[in-house]
C-alpha cells in the first residue's frame, strides 16, 4: 500500500510538470516613471485557459496595477515617481491551475528638468538689481535658485549664462556665473564703464542637469553712474606758444580745450600758477540739457577788480543766431539763465550757442574792462517715447507644427530723439515666441504642439518698444491662436500581438481588443476608425467589429494546405486611421498562430474488406491493401496494426503500418483453414501540437481472407496397401478403396488398375462420387481354377489421380497395393510343393517444407542489451526529476557516502575465503536448446 501511494504522489507530480506554463509576453516590465496610466506592460497567456472569461488574476493585492481577467493584458493605474514610490513591484499571475508565474516590474527612473520657479522674479524675468560702476569684482550679486527632484541620486546642476545682452552699447562680456553654486558676479573680462555705454545688462542664467535637460530666467542688472573720469586736455600743438613783442593787451594768444567723459560736467580753466603777463581767457564751454526748465541757472559769470566794492555790468555784446531768445544774462549778477521760452529741442534746435559778454564798472566811462565768450552746448537728452507706428490688430491664427523661426508679425516704432536706438522685448518670460530685440520680429522659439498640456490655446503678448537707456517705453499686444493640426497618428497600446489559438475555438471568439488613441485635440483629428485589411485566405475568417476582432464566420482551420504553405498562421493587419486631413494611419500587426488539434477519425472506402490467396504463395505474397484517409493535418498520417484474428506462432499475416498492405508471413494450408478473418486499428498519428497517446483517434477494419485451393495434396489411400481372400466361384465387387483427397472431393479421383491385372480378370466398378469397389471382371474364368487345390494370388497396382479432367500437369497421383488370394472353392490335399509369390509393395513420399522466420544469434543479445540501458536511462531521469520529493525518496534515494561496514558484514558479503566460484545451487544447462525443426540434438 506505501509503494503505490508513493507511485501515485509520484505520478501526480510527473502531472504537474507536463501542465501548460503560464507564458509572460515580457518579464521584467522596465517601466519609465513618467509612464501615462492604460498603457500595456506585459500579457499573461496560458492556453488552457484561453477564450475563458475571468482567468487571470493577481494572488498579490495591488491597487497600483490590474490585469484584465478576460486577455490577460496587465497595465498601470497611476503615473509613477521614482523619488517617492516603490522601485519594484513583484506580481503573481493565476489562471486558478498547478503554475504561477511571477511578473517583476522596475520603475525606472526618468531624469527630470531642474525648477526655476523657486524664485518667481528669476522665472519671469522681472528681477532687477542695480550695482555702482565700481562695483568689486567676483562680489555676489544675485544667487540662482534652482530645485531638482533628480539631486537626491545623485544628479548635479550646472549653470551657465546664455545670452548677456548689454545697451545702450552692445557686446559688453562683464558678468559670469559660478558654474556649481549659481552665483552672478563680475569677471572682469571688461571692464564696467558706464561712460562707454554699458548703463543695463539683461542675463539668460541657465541650469542645466546632468542629462542635459534644464531650466532658465532673466536678471537686469542696472549700473549706476559715479564721477570717477578727470578732465583730459587735447594734444597742443608743439607745446608751445609764440607771441610777439608788441602784442596788444586783450589780443588772443592761444586756445586750451579739455574733455571730461563723465556726464553732467562742466569744466573750469585756470592757471595752477600765478601769471603777471597773460591771463586765461574766461571764454568757457557749458553743456546743458535740452530740457532744462525755463529761469534755470546755467552759469555764473565770476569777475574780479582791484578795485574792490565798485559795482559791475554785464553785457552781451554779441551772440549767435537766436541765443537771446534761449538764453538771457543778469546785468547785476552775471548770471546766466533759460528763458521762460521757446523750449529746447535738440533734435531741431542749433546744437550750441555763443555769448560774448563785456564786463565793465557801471561808473567807469571806459565801454568795457574785459570781454568773454561763453559757449552753451546743447546736450541730446532722451526726452521722447517711442511711438508703435505699426503693430498688429487682429489676432493671429497659427497651426501648431509652424517650423522653429516662422515669422508671425512685426512691430514698428520711432523715437525722435537722436542717436537713440528702439529696442524691443516681451514683458515677462516667453519661451514659445521671442521677438527680435532690433527688428520687432515676431518668431516661433519652440515647437508647438497642440496636444501638449502645458501649451496654451492662445497667447496674449505683451510688447515693451524702449530706447537705448531704458528711460522711456510704450507697449503694444499681440493676441495669438494656436490651432490643432492633425500631425498625430492613432497610438495603440500595442503594435503587434503574437497569439496561440488551437483550431477548434468557437466562432465568434474574441481575438484581440484595441485600445487605440490619438493626442491630436480636436475632431475629427481624434476620431478614430478600424479597418481590417484582408486576403483571399482570412476573407472570412476574421470579422473586425469596431476595435474587437473575432473568429468568424467560419472557425479556424489548420487542416489545410494552403495554410501549410503560410506556417500554419495568420498575419493580419488593421489599419487604425484618423479622420483628419491629411488621414494619417497606424497599422497594427497581428500574428495569430493556430494549434492543431485531431479533430477527425480515420474513414476509409469501406468498413469490411475481402481479399484471396492460394494457399500455395510464399512468404510476403502480397493479400491485399488497406486504404484509410484522415482530414487531419498532416493529411492521410495513420497507421496500420493487426489487432484481431491472425493467431499463430509465428503469425500467418503482418500488415505495414505504414501503408496498410497485408503481407503473408506463414505458409497457408487451404485443407487446414479455408478463410481468415482478422481485424485492423487504423490509428492516426502526429495530428497534435504535442503528441498524446489519449488524444489519438483511430477506427477498425474487418478483414477477410479467402485461402484458394491448390493442388498440392496427393490422393492418399487407407490403408497403402490391401490383402484380400476370395472364393474362385465368387462373382461381382468384393472390396471398395478407400483413398481421399485433401484439397480435391471424390468425384475428382480417377481410378486405374495399372499393374498385375493379368487377362483383365478384375476391374475397378463405381457408382456415382463415390469410391470405386474392386469387383471380378468378365474374363474372371472360373473353368480356370477348376479343380486347382492350391490358393492362386493376384497383386494389383491401382493408381489414383486428382484433379480429373484438369491440367495434366497439374495433377498428383498416388498407388495402392491390393493382394487377392483366390481360394479354391473345394479343399483337397495340397501337393507338397509350394510356389511362393513375392509380394512388392510400392510407397509414395511427399515433402512439405514450412518456412518461419529465425533471427541471427546476435539479434536477440542486442535487443536485451538495448532494452536494459533505456530502463537505466529511464529510471536516472525519474531519478533527477523526484530525488528531492519525500514521498518518493525510497524508490529515489540521494547518493549518500555511506558508512563503512562493519567487519562481520563485510566478512559476510565477502564469504569464506577459498570458496569456489561455483556456487553448488548453479546447475550447467547440457541439453541444448533445440529450435523449431530441429528434433534432435547434435551429437558431438
Amino acid at each position: 500500500m506505501n509503494i503505490f501511494k508513493i507511485l501515485l504522489t509520484c505520478g501526480a507530480l510527473v502531472f504537474s510538470n507536463i501542465v501548460a506554463e503560464i507564458q509572460i509576453l515580457i518579464n521584467p516590465v522596465n517601466l519609465p516613471e513618467n509612464k501615462l496610466p492604460g498603457t500595456e506592460l506585459s500579457r499573461a497567456y496560458d492556453k488552457d485557459v484561453a477564450g475563458k472569461p475571468n482567468a487571470y488574476h493577481f494572488l498579490n493585492k495591488t491597487k497600483d496595477f490590474v490585469i484584465d481577467a478576460n486577455s490577460g493584458v496587465i497595465t498601470a493605474t497611476k503615473i509613477f515617481n521614482y523619488e517617492t514610490d516603490p522601485t519594484r513591484f513583484l506580481l503573481i499571475v493565476d489562471t486558478g491551475g498547478v503554475m504561477r508565474h511571477v511578473l517583476t516590474i522596475n520603475i525606472i527612473d526618468v531624469p527630470e528638468p531642474p525648477d526655476c520657479t523657486a524664485d518667481p522674479l528669476f522665472s519671469s524675468g522681472s528681477a532687477t538689481f542695480e550695482i555702482a560702476e565700481d562695483y568689486p569684482l567676483f562680489q555676489s550679486i544675485y544667487k540662482v535658485t534652482v530645485t531638482d527632484e533628480d539631486i537626491a541620486h545623485g544628479d548635479r546642476l550646472t549653470f551657465s549664462i546664455e545670452t548677456e545682452l548689454s545697451g545702450p552699447e552692445r557686446g559688453a562680456h562683464t558678468f559670469g556665473v559660478d558654474p556649481v553654486n549659481g552665483v552672478v558676479s563680475l569677471r572682469g573680462e571688461d571692464a564696467l564703464d558706464f561712460d562707454a555705454g554699458y548703463h543695463t545688462f539683461q542675463l539668460s542664467v541657465r541650469a542645466t542637469d546632468s542629462a542635459g535637460l534644464f531650466c532658465q530666467g532673466t536678471i537686469i542688472i542696472n549700473i549706476r553712474n559715479i564721477n570717477d573720469e578727470t578732465p583730459q586736455f587735447e594734444p597742443f600743438p608743439m607745446d608751445s606758444i609764440n607771441v610777439t613783442e608788441k602784442k596788444p593787451i586783450g589780443d588772443f594768444v592761444a586756445r586750451v580745450k579739455a574733455t571730461d567723459r563723465d556726464q553732467d560736467s562742466s569744466i573750469m580753466y585756470s592757471f595752477k600758477t600765478h601769471q603777471e603777463m597773460f591771463a586765461l581767457d574766461p571764454c568757457v564751454s557749458v553743456s546743458v540739457d535740452e530740457n532744462i526748465p525755463p529761469s534755470a541757472f546755467i552759469y555764473a559769470i565770476l569777475s574780479r577788480d582791484p578795485d574792490l566794492g565798485q559795482e559791475v555790468e554785464f553785457l552781451i555784446l554779441n551772440s549767435s543766431t537766436n541765443t537771446t531768445a534761449y538764453f538771457a544774462l543778469d546785468s547785476h549778477s552775471g548770471v546766466i539763465s533759460k528763458t521762460l521760452e521757446p523750449l529746447l529741442d535738440y533734435e531741431t534746435d542749433p546744437k550750441f550757442f555763443q555769448l560774448v559778454i563785456a564786463v565793465r564798472n557801471r561808473d567807469s566811462l571806459s565801454l568795457e574792462s574785459c570781454v568773454g565768450t561763453i559757449t552753451i552746448n546743447i546736450q541730446n537728452v532722451n526726452d521722447e517715447i517711442p511711438v508703435l507706428i505699426y503693430k498688429p490688430d487682429a489676432p493671429i491664427n497659427i497651426n501648431e507644427n509652424l517650423p522653429v523661426g516662422t515669422k508671425l508679425a512685426k512691430f514698428t516704432a520711432t523715437d525722435r530723439d537722436i542717436e537713440d536706438a528702439i529696442h524691443y522685448e516681451f514683458i515677462g518670460t516667453q519661451k514659445v515666441f521671442v521677438i527680435n530685440e532690433d527688428l520687432g520680429d515676431v518668431t516661433v522659439a519652440y515647437p508647438l504642439d497642440y496636444e501638449d498640456e502645458t501649451t496654451p490655446k492662445s497667447w496674449v503678448l505683451y510688447v515693451r518698444v524702449y530706447d537705448n537707456e531704458r528711460t522711456h517705453s510704450t507697449t503694444g499686444t499681440l493676441t495669438v491662436i494656436l490651432h490643432d493640426v492633425n500631425d498625430n497618428p492613432p497610438q495603440c497600446s500595442q503594435e503587434i500581438y503574437v497569439i496561440e489559438l488551437p483550431e477548434n475555438i468557437p466562432v465568434d471568439t474574441p481575438l484581440v481588443s484595441l485600445s487605440c488613441t490619438d493626442r491630436d485635440g480636436t475632431i475629427p483629428n481624434n476620431n478614430i476608425t478600424y479597418h481590417l485589411i484582408k486576403d483571399t485566405f482570412s476573407n472570412k475568417t476574421f470579422t473586425l467589429t469596431n476595435n474587437e476582432l473575432k473568429i468568424g464566420p467560419m472557425h479556424l482551420d489548420y487542416d489545410n494546405p494552403i495554410f501549410s504553405g503560410m506556417d500554419f498562421k495568420y498575419i493580419l493587419f488593421i489599419r487604425v486611421s484618423d479622420e483628419g486631413i491629411p488621414v494619417l494611419s497606424t497599422i497594427i500587426r497581428i500574428i495569430l498562430r493556430v494549434i492543431r488539434i485531431n479533430e477527425f477519425n480515420p474513414l476509409g472506402t469501406m468498413m469490411a474488406f475481402t481479399f484471396s490467396i492460394f494457399e500455395n504463395s510464399p512468404v510476403d505474397t502480397l493479400v491485399g491493401k488497406i486504404m484509410y484517409t484522415d482530414g487531419d493535418w498532416p493529411f492521410n498520417n495513420v497507421q496500420y496494426a493487426l489487432v484481431g484474428g491472425n493467431f499463430g506462432i509465428p503469425p500467418t499475416f503482418y500488415i505495414e503500418s505504414d501503408t496498410g498492405m497485408i503481407k503473408l508471413l506463414n505458409s497457408l494450408d487451404r485443407e487446414a483453414v479455408s478463410q481468415y478473418k482478422i481485424a485492423v486499428r487504423i490509428t492516426d498519428v502526429a495530428n497534435d501540437a504535442l503528441p498524446d497517446p489519449l488524444r489519438q483517434r483511430s477506427a477498425t477494419a474487418q478483414v477477410t481472407i479467402h485461402v484458394l485451393n491448390v493442388n498440392d495434396e496427393p490422393p492418399v489411400c487407407t490403408p497403402p496397401h490391401l490383402e484380400i481372400r476370395i472364393y474362385a466361384t465368387f462373382r461381382g465387387p468384393f472390396t471398395r478403396l478407400n483413398c481421399l483427397d485433401k484439397d480435391s472431393p471424390q468425384d475428382h479421383l480417377s481410378y486405374s488398375i495399372i499393374g498385375g491385372n493379368s487377362n483383365n480378370q478384375f476391374t475397378l466398378w463405381r457408382e456415382g462420387a463415390e469410391s470405386p469397389f474392386l469387383a471380378t471382371g468378365q474374363n474372371f474364368q472360373y473353368d480356370l481354377f477348376q479343380g486347382i487345390q492350391d490358393v492362386v494370388t493376384f497383386q494389383l497396382l491401382i493408381e489414383v489421380t486428382d484433379e480429373l479432367g484438369e491440367n495434366a500437369a497439374t495433377q498428383l497421383t498416388a498407388t495402392t497395393t491390393v493382394i487377392i488370394h483366390v481360394l479354391p472353392w473345394t479343399t483337397t490335399q495340397p501337393t507338397s510343393s509350394r510356389k511362393t509369390v513375392p509380394t512388392s509393395m510400392t510407397t509414395s513420399v511427399l515433402r512439405k517444407i514450412s518456412y518461419y522466420w529465425r533471427p541471427d544469434s546476435w539479434f536477440p543479445a542486442a535487443l536485451t542489451i538495448t532494452g536494459a540501458l533505456l530502463g537505466m536511462c529511464l529510471y536516472a531521469v525519474a531519478w533527477c526529476l523526484f530525488k528531492d520529493v519525500l514521498a518518493c525518496s525510497r524508490l529515489f534515494p540521494h547518493c549518500h557516502r555511506q558508512n563503512q561496514p562493519s567487519p562481520a558484514v563485510k566478512e559476510a558479503a565477502q564469504g569464506p575465503r577459498y570458496e569456489n566460484s561455483l556456487s553448488a545451487g548453479t546447475k550447467l544447462n547440457t541439453r541444448p536448446n533445440l529450435l523449431p525443426g530441429n528434433d534432435k540434438p547434435s551429437v558431438v
